[in-house]
């Protein structure tokens, strides 16, 4: 087996910038999981890596995550394709080598020993760029998905990313052989990182900035998407096609009811950011004025942000306020589903990010009985950070008050 030799410097340096990839802030408590929309459902595995990677994702993910086994895009077959409406795309290439598998490294073609015999194989990081490439060509004849104006025009709205991830190499084993020479260590993913779920998030969201951010796609845009990803075409008894499946879940069933919704006030911002900047300061103005001293937050996912989860960055900005720690003061953060136990003692509830509500289901279940005053009676504000279905459909509803 080839080697590349190292000075204990250039080793160490190495460890040190993997282990600050990997980084976590700490561990958080999450309600249940909820996991990522996996197509198709139960996938039939090549190899044991990509059953490995695939429970990973299927552990870590939450469900605003839609992950892709091997879909064909325009005749090739990448291992995983990740989307993330907020975030964009992700394809990552699966390896299960071992160190013993791996005989030489080089930047195009890598010597591999498999099935008794030594075989050239091309870089696993070209491979993915080779897909990402494809992908590209397919998205941008969507002009829907393509900036129409400015420096970017011409250019996705969105980052298309890849990754390597070698299910049974350590951080060491991937210094030791040289493959952080070949392949970015930023897009890198060894076994450690599939073992936290912290560590596995954070390092997505890495890989994602390192091209540029975005707010979020559309509905539309992201329909779009996934439908060059992965093609689903219902078609009724009349020949005639019809919408497809997801899209039907989505939109749900039509309102039963109009009823009036009282003390229940909807406002939507640009960014996240904003969002949670603007609840905070109206908790502490409530709390100034006296005008609650019991207050809730809810959320319906304590999704990854960019950096850390949506619990660990609202209790952040309480603690920058003072308002954890304020006499008098009683603040609650809970997911929604957890609400219903807590709620009826609360003097205002504020409920944000309302737009990570995928389904109808979970509205009609988690959210619709408590702004019809079924379980809490008191003002509720309701905060998004971008449109969807559920903004615009409770715009309708508070509109017709």
């Amino acid at each position: 087996m080839m080697f590349c030799l190292k000075t204990e410097k250039r080793y160490n340096k190495c460890i040190r910038k993997l282990n600050k990839i990997s980084m976590t802030n700490g561990m958080f408590e999450r309600g249940k999981k909820k996991m990522a929309y996996i197509i198709p459902k139960c996938p039939t595995f090549k190899t044991r890596g990509e059953e490995k990677l695939f429970n990973a994702l299927k552990a870590n993910l939450d469900d605003l995550w839609t992950v892709y086994y091997e879909p064909v895009i325009n005749g090739k077959y990448p291992d995983f394709i990740l989307f993330h409406e907020y975030y964009g795309i992700l394809i990552l290439e699966v390896k299960d080598y071992t160190t013993q598998t791996i005989l030489e490294i080089r930047k195009d073609y890598w010597k591999i020993y498999s099935q008794g015999k030594e075989v050239s194989i091309k870089n696993p990081f070209s491979q993915a760029i080779e897909y990402r490439n494809e992908l590209i060509n397919l998205l941008s004849k969507h002009k829907e998905l393509v900036e129409q104006a400015g420096n970017f025009q011409g250019k996705l709205k969105f980052p298309v990313a890849v990754g390597c991830v070698f299910v049974d190499l350590t951080a060491s084993d991937i210094i030791n052989l040289c493959i952080d020479q070949v392949i970015p260590l930023g897009q890198l993913f060894c076994m450690e990182d599939l073992e936290d779920s912290h560590v596995f998030n954070e390092k997505i969201n890495g890989i994602m900035e390192t091209l540029f951010t975005i707010n979020s796609l559309s509905r539309e845009e992201a329909r779009i998407v996934k439908q060059v990803i992965y093609p689903v075409i219902k078609v009724n008894y009349s020949g005639q096609v019809d919408r497809s499946l997801e899209e039907e879940q989505q939109t749900g069933k039509e309102e039963k009811e109009r009823k009036e919704i009282l003390n229940v006030q909807l406002i939507s911002f640009e960014h996240y950011v904003d969002e949670f900047y603007y609840v905070v300061d109206r908790v502490h103005h409530l709390c100034q004025t006296g005008a609650a001293r019991n207050i809730t937050i809810a959320y319906p996912l304590n999704r990854f942000l960019r950096r850390g989860t949506v619990k660990e960055f609202i209790s952040d900005l309480l603690k920058s306020r003072g308002l954890l720690a304020k006499r008098g003061l009683t603040l609650k953060l809970f997911e929604l589903e957890q609400l219903s136990d807590y709620c009826r003692s609360t003097d205002y509830l504020f409920i944000v990010d309302i737009n990570s509500i995928r389904s109808t289901a979970v509205y009609e279940r988690q959210l619709r009985p408590i702004i019809e005053g079924k379980i809490y009676n008191g003002p509720i504000m309701l905060t998004a950070n971008k449109p969807s279905w559920l903004t615009k459909k409770l715009k309708n509803r508070l509109a017709q008050r």
